[in-house]
């Protein structure tokens, strides 16, 4: 489930070989072919970027720190993202791919509109307790302005399938006729109020109770 952020790959290019088209080649040793970055580095970035920018911030964290961290070269970083900018927005991209399918995974579409939407919810929590690094980073880049509206485009289409029930609810009579963002923030602000009870653990409330009456919030009185 995400908030009112509608949010909407990458292919690596491989890089061929040039060649002469005549004559002969020329004397002395040929060239060898710059390497590939290894297989693995692009994850390494993203997990040290993921953990950096959680601890001192994205403004605060340049990508040299986060190549010397990763054990790459700046180059290698720069192969796969040519700017912190462009960095920021894959591993956005790559949790809030993550999140949806832990949500869409947990909603059960065999159930009730109102059970499936709780069940999807659900997921989400399971997810973020077990993710507070990724939640954290999310809260962190709501309003970052380097994401690119390609980014936030594709993400969006990740959660498109939440609208359709949402509206599916409001016809129901199970949520107010307000518009999908106002719905989409509530929902998120109240799942994050859930995880943070739970991380905090000095609501004095069990983790079951604290996510029953958070979701009890969300229905229409």
């Amino acid at each position: 489930m995400t908030t009112q952020r509608k949010d909407p790959k990458k292919a690596v290019v491989s890089r061929s070989e040039k060649t002469g088209t005549t004559g002969h080649k020329p004397a002395g040793r040929t060239p060898a072919a710059a390497p590939e970055p290894a297989s693995g580095n692009r994850e390494k970035i993203l997990a040290t970027a993921l953990r950096l920018f959680t601890q001192y911030g994205v403004d605060a964290t340049p990508t040299s720190r986060i190549s010397k961290e990763a054990g790459v070269s700046t180059g290698t970083l720069f192969h796969y993202f040519p700017d912190k900018d462009k960095l920021v927005g894959a591993l956005y991209l790559s949790i809030k791919k993550e999140m949806a399918g832990a949500i869409r995974n947990n909603a059960d579409p065999s159930l009730p509109t109102k059970q499936r939407i709780e069940k999807a919810i659900r997921g989400f929590i399971l997810w973020g307790v077990e993710n507070p690094l990724k939640v954290r980073f999310i809260d962190q880049c709501y309003n970052y302005p380097g994401i690119g509206e390609d980014v936030r485009q594709e993400i969006y289409v990740e959660f498109s399938w939440m609208e359709g029930l949402m509206q599916a609810a409001i016809r129901e009579g199970l949520l107010p006729d307000l518009p999908f963002e106002f719905h989409g923030t509530m929902l998120y602000q109240i799942m994050s109020g859930i995880l943070s009870l739970i991380e905090s653990g000095e609501s004095g409330m069990s983790n079951d109770g604290i996510i029953d009456n958070g979701l009890a919030m969300l229905w229409k009185r």
